[in-house]
């Protein structure tokens, strides 16, 4: 689980510590560091302090671990612990890099300060190495760019607290088990947030939200206003399942593991498990069902089950719908019986995605490896972004997008299988499966496209075509199993590669600053340098 943000957290601690010098706290031998009136700082890049001698420090004074220009960041390379009443202040230059277990034992503080001279960074948490801080008392302080934090242990305690004050800053002071509260049957926070919520690398898991009644905001939070943030946070083996919603020309139930619905800011958070939903007018997401605002650095993985006599409902691995913008995200997902369904987003309106990519399964009226669909009047995008996924669809079906109008497209590729679902299939292409009016650059598709008994348009790149531009657009002939770009014809602008073709170097157009092409990655087909293959 969290592939991405463990990946982009490692990126971020590798480059501090070659690209440019980094100051580290590990058991290794203190060197290029001067301590004095309790502030260490480095002398030289490449400096380290043992943690030893930090925790000996903070048994009887406040220290501040600050980096320079020389080693722009602070790295905790090996677990530090103390239980004095002292503070310790991490105080970067640029970014701060959790790698490892932080535990804060007694009833001191921590202060957490990035950017201070330097732009650009942030502080991240490496939770493939168990990168995290926690607080053993919630009475202690927490301090990040000057904003002070409430702790809280338990769902319980941070729902009652948001209800007070949603503005407020609150931070999860360990891994908490919902498992011990049961089944909610509505969202724990139920209260509109506005705040900021840092989850310091912990995790939240085994929350299971049964509803009782149908129309709700079903979510570890129901609304995330503009302005609120939530960040760094873990909801592994989550269980989240709802009833539809009662309204037949509206979409009244938003279901997704962390938020219902998004209008502030999600980062580096990830969430693993199953939504389950009825028949009605719902919109289902691994994060959130609902996004107007922006995520980064997510990442799902898990099932997603639509049932019922008329399932209309929207399916994303990371959003349902989306009119605001996802980047650098991932899912894995396995989801059958939504109406829309997209390994990433269900229905793409107005959004941008970046740098994203999505594997698994998907199987529903429409559907896309990466967005069930596209639809837009002032142009959403797709950029550098990718999809593995396996689809089957009874309309429309597309490796990377089922359908797209007004919608561009650059620099991505689809390499999962296309195919119908429940014996009917209408428009499937190995990249989309109709394009109304949409513009596609630099992309190709490679995985295999095969045809039911009475599917009338089927092709290795775009199912049906309707006005759609294209520029530096292919098709691997011999991996789709198909001829012909589009519906029974070739479309002016896609060109057909052999496989061997595909991979004797980069097709004509494919900008190499941003494209990658390696026999042993990606099966010798072109990936992009900035989202590789995972």
């Amino acid at each position: 689980m969290r592939t991405s943000i463990a990946f982009a957290a490692a990126m971020a601690f590798a480059l501090a510590s070659g690209a440019q010098a980094a100051m580290t706290v590990s058991n290794a031998k203190t060197k290029n560091v001067s301590c004095a009136s309790g502030v260490c700082t480095p002398t030289a890049g490449n400096a380290n302090l043992n943690t030893g001698e930090l925790q000996a420090m903070l048994a009887s004074a406040d220290i501040t671990v600050k980096s320079n220009a020389a080693a722009p960041d602070i790295g905790i390379a090996d677990p530090l612990t103390w239980a004095s009443s002292h503070r310790l202040t991490l105080d970067s230059y640029e970014s701060i890099h959790v790698r490892v277990p932080v535990a804060v034992e007694g009833t001191s503080g921590l202060t957490i300060i990035t950017n201070d001279g330097g732009s650009g960074g942030d502080y991240t948490f490496n939770t493939a190495t168990s990168g995290a801080i926690t607080f053993w008392d919630t009475a202690s302080s927490l301090v990040i760019n000057g904003k002070s934090y409430v702790l809280v242990s338990s769902i319980k305690t941070l729902a009652s607290d948001i209800a007070a004050n949603p503005s407020r800053n609150y931070a999860l002071a360990k891994n908490y088990d919902a498992s011990v509260d049961g089944v909610y049957t509505n969202a724990p926070v139920v209260t509109a947030f506005g705040g900021a919520f840092e989850g310091l690398g912990n995790t939240i898991q085994n929350l299971t939200i049964t509803s009782d009644k149908p129309d709700r905001m079903i979510g570890l939070f129901s609304v995330l206003n503009k302005g609120g943030t939530i960040r760094d946070l873990g909801l592994p083996h989550a269980a989240v399942s709802g009833l539809g919603s009662t309204c037949k020309h509206c979409w009244d139930e938003y279901v997704g593991i962390l938020v219902a619905q998004n209008f502030g800011t999600i980062t580096s958070t990830s969430a693993s498990g199953s939504i389950s939903e009825g028949a009605g007018q719902t919109i289902l997401g691994g994060i959130a069902g609902y996004s107007g605002g922006r995520i980064g650095l997510a990442s799902f993985t898990g099932t997603i089950r639509v049932s019922g006599h008329h399932p209309s409902a929207q399916a994303g691995g990371i959003a349902g719908e989306l009119t605001g913008t996802i980047l650098q995200s991932s899912a894995t997902i396995d989801s059958q019986g939504a109406d829309l369904v997209g390994g990433l987003v269900g229905y793409l309106l107005d959004g941008t995605i970046t740098m994203s990519h999505a594997s698994g399964t998907v199987s529903g009226r429409q559907g896309g490896g990466l967005v069930g669909v596209g639809d837009s009047e002032t142009g959403a995008t797709i950029t550098q972004s990718f999809a593995s996924t396996t689809v089957f669809a009874a309309d429309e079906g597309g490796g990377l997008i089922a359908a797209g109008n007004v919608l561009h497209i650059a620099q991505s590729y689809s390499i999962g299988a296309v195919g119908v679902w429940r014996d009917k299939g209408n428009h499937l292409g190995g990249f989309m499966g109709i394009n109304v009016a949409a513009t596609i650059s630099q992309a190709y598709a490679a995985g295999l496209v095969t045809a039911g008994r009475s599917v009338p348009c089927v092709a290795g790149f775009v199912g049906y075509d309707q006005n759609g531009v294209y520029a530096s657009a292919y098709w691997n002939i011999t991996s789709t199993g198909q001829k012909f770009s589009g519906c029974n014809y070739n479309v002016d602008g896609i060109t057909g590669l052999t496989d061997a073709q595909l991979k004797s170097g980069l097709p004509a157009g494919f900008d190499p600053n941003v494209w990658g092409q390696n026999a042993s990655i990606n099966n010798g087909w072109p990936y992009l340098l900035a989202n590789p293959p995972q």
